[in-house]
């Protein structure tokens, strides 16, 4: 399947590291690291690690995956879709931060920043996917839209 639209995310904000990484540290300094809050606090660190939001546009519609909790991708047919928007939201005033959020209407998938692709469903919801390219996603999203 041939892509008109790729992008994956992950955390990479400092921020969300320092915070990640403090626990560990202050288990390390004051245990022992094999401890059993060690274990916990080091698989919480590496299913972090690997966290990656995955959103492909084809000419079919939208496929996207919040890896490793989506073990398989998900898709959005381009007949499903009503409207695309791209938007600037707050994550912590709109959703209540990042990740795989619900809102009363739709769902939010976001990584890092305050810049998405809101996507209106013919069924009345809505899911909002976080994107760093949300121009160039809203741009190839309505390219689709108004060619069905």
């Amino acid at each position: 399947m041939s892509f008109l639209f790729e992008e994956n995310q992950k955390f990479t904000q400092w921020w969300v590291w320092l915070i990640l990484l403090s626990p560990l540290f202050i288990v390390a300094a004051t245990k022992n690291i094999i401890s059993y809050e060690g274990l916990i606090l080091s698989l919480i660190f590496v299913v972090f690690y690997f966290l990656e939001l995955r959103v492909k546009v084809s000419k079919q519609g939208i496929q996207y995956q919040f890896f490793p909790f989506h073990l398989k991708s998900y898709f959005i047919k381009i007949e499903e879709i009503e409207n695309i928007e791209a938007i600037k939201y707050k994550p912590l005033g709109d959703y209540g931060g990042w990740g795989i959020r619900y809102g009363f209407k739709g769902k939010c998938y976001n990584v890092k920043g305050n810049l998405g692709v809101k996507v209106y469903l013919k069924k009345g919801s809505y899911v909002l996917f976080g994107s760093q390219k949300h121009k160039t996603l809203e741009k190839v999203l309505s390219q689709l839209l108004n060619n069905n």
